[in-house]
């Protein structure tokens, strides 16, 4: 039986959960609703990268909304105490989802970056064919694959999980969760698991502004070759892929933070469990807002469509935006 401070925790965790999942899929069924209305020529390419990364975000949402787990690291072993709609499904489902879940966020990383090259190449050779931007989504999706690999490989004895959990935890009413996780999280194998995530967080931010680096001063340099509006509505672009990329990394970082922490000092919190598991995805949630401010047409239609309320305007602005060259 849970005890007070846990049952608590986990209503709080609920609701939490229930809140996410409505803002993150509004904030994302919005942008597929503008990028779809949003009829621009010249976002026609960029839209298989933004397309792209909407997916990923909508796999990420509803998986986590249904494991709503919270990681427990432990002196060997790691367990993830999942207490969404998952565990009616079993344990199996469980890990599908999880491994799913992990998988689908590197990817958003991996997603953003190949968005950030194409920006760069079509400055640069004002080309792009179709063979390339399939090449480019297969290239992002490998990373997330190599990874993937090196989860499933990576010992995951459940019974040796729940054992040490039961004896570090005796308090924890695990009967109440789908118990998931690691067995071994200083094998090779879980060691390179844990250095391709650091990679991914810190990795990617980087990644992301050498590139911001290298279009903004083609766009300083340039800047009396190209349309004034294409200058804006490009810096605009960058400066929201920018921000999509570093949005992640200040998510990640307390529950990674805290998962090295304690697994390396031996240390544990009930609270700080809790606190600190939902974190990794919450971007999910901002992530479509930023798009649709930094889009600039995606932008305008907005504004169009919520706020004048004028099915002219509205004419008037796709018109507009159609003629404009991003």
């Amino acid at each position: 039986m849970m005890s007070e401070m846990e049952n608590r925790l986990v209503l709080i965790l609920t609701i939490f959960y229930n809140l996410y999942f409505l803002l993150a899929m509004s904030s994302q069924i919005l942008l597929l609703f503008l990028m779809i209305k949003c009829k621009v020529r010249s976002l026609k390419d960029m839209k298989i990268y933004l397309f792209n990364t909407l997916a990923l975000q909508f796999i990420s949402t509803n998986s986590a909304y249904l494991l709503q787990c919270r990681t427990v690291p432990n002196f060997d072993t790691m367990a993830l105490l999942c207490y969404g709609p998952c565990k009616y499904f079993g344990t199996i489902p469980c890990q599908v989802t999880f491994q799913i879940l992990q998988t689908s966020l590197i990817a958003c990383a991996t997603s953003l970056i190949i968005a950030f090259y194409y920006r760069y190449e079509m400055l640069t050779t004002n080309t792009f064919t179709r063979s390339r931007h399939f090449k480019q989504l297969i290239f992002s999706y490998s990373i997330p694959l190599v990874f993937l690999i090196f989860e499933v490989l990576s010992p995951s004895d459940l019974s040796k999980v729940a054992k040490e959990l039961m004896a570090l935890h005796p308090t924890y009413d695990i009967d109440s969760y789908t118990v998931l996780g690691f067995s071994e999280v200083k094998s090779v194998m879980a060691t390179i698991q844990t250095i391709l995530i650091m990679l991914g967080i810190y990795g990617t931010p980087f990644i992301a502004l050498l590139f911001r680096s290298k279009i903004m001063k083609i766009l300083n340099k340039t800047s009396k070759s190209y349309h004034a509006e294409k200058i804006e509505q490009t810096k605009s672009m960058i400066q929201g892929l920018t921000l999509q990329t570093l949005l992640p990394l200040f998510c990640y970082c307390p529950s990674f933070t805290y998962y090295i922490y304690a697994q390396y000092t031996h240390s544990d919190s009930m609270i700080a469990e809790f606190a600190v598991s939902p974190f990794g995805f919450i971007y999910t949630i901002f992530d479509p807002l930023l798009t649709i401010y930094y889009v600039l047409p995606y932008r305008r239609t907005f504004n169009a469509i919520f706020k004048r309320h004028s099915v002219s305007n509205v004419t008037f602005i796709q018109s507009e935006t159609t003629r404009r060259v991003i």
